[in-house]
């Protein structure tokens, strides 16, 4: 997985974080590794959501709403309202360390790629990150063998486990559709211009506490089985961390003007 194949590996669709990518390669990139740098977070910094994989939900729901979005009804962290502005990362490009840092952002600046043929996926990496160096890094690659360094197979294990907890979420996905239990949901400001017709701030697919309600105690039973149930409970609770985006979007733009 740490080595790119004859065939080139693939990276479909556009990636949120992820710029210039390709596969790690030892030859190509026996010099690279990453350094410290002084914002490590500010590859985040214009991205007001990431993916995120249900077996994370019950840590991150104490941090942000966790919401299904677009056809597909993928799961995201919610971090922000507007594109370009992440109300948990400062200018300077730190992370509010009282939350929750989502497995996602914990993978980059890797990422996996798959083979043509269903050979294995191939471990990618961001060149444009900024800290990765070309040379002279902190933690290499690889090291003197040409074999994956202990920073590159941690990595690599972490992309593996990243993978399989996200087919693991599309499963999950798939049974809530199956179940018919996710809704179309909103948020709403108050509007100072017109107090009674409040503006529209989010739309997105949640799970509706009235079909979640009236499900069969076998059901429960079954979703509590198979971990669906620990899910469906920490994105309701999630949900009540909206008031902290709207309030951190508020004071962002105050600072700003």
């Amino acid at each position: 997985m740490a080595d790119a194949p004859a065939n080139e590996p693939r990276l479909t669709g556009s990636v949120p974080l992820y710029k210039n990518v390709e596969p790690l390669n030892r030859q190509k990139h026996k010099n690279y590794g990453v350094t410290t740098v002084s914002n490590p977070f500010s590859f985040l910094r214009d991205w007001h959501f990431v993916p995120a994989i249900s077996p994370e939900f019950a840590y991150a729901c104490g941090s942000f709403p966790i919401i299904f979005l677009g056809e597909k009804k993928m799961p995201v962290l919610v971090m922000g309202l507007r594109q370009g502005s992440n109300v948990f990362v400062t200018e300077d490009g730190q992370f509010d360390h009282e939350h929750y840092i989502p497995a996602y952002v914990r993978r980059y600046p890797f990422v996996s790629a798959t083979n043509p043929d269903d050979q294995a996926s191939t471990v990618c990496v961001d060149l444009d990150a900024e800290f990765v160096v070309e040379e002279n890094p902190e933690r290499p690659f690889f090291n003197e063998n040409g074999e994956p360094s202990d920073y590159t197979q941690q990595a690599i294990d972490f992309v593996s486990a990243f993978e399989n907890d996200a087919r693991a979420t599309e499963a999950f996905v798939e049974r809530l559709v199956a179940m018919d239990l996710l809704e179309q949901k909103d948020v709403k400001v108050a509007n100072p211009q017109d107090p009674e017709n409040p503006v529209t701030v989010a739309e997105y697919w949640g799970v509706s506490n009235e079909k979640f309600a009236a499900l069969s105690g076998d059901k429960l039973k079954e979703m509590q089985d198979n971990g669906d149930l620990t899910a469906v409970m920490a994105h309701l609770i999630s949900l009540q961390r909206w008031d902290r985006i709207l309030r951190r979007t508020s004071q962002v733009g105050q600072q700003q003007v």
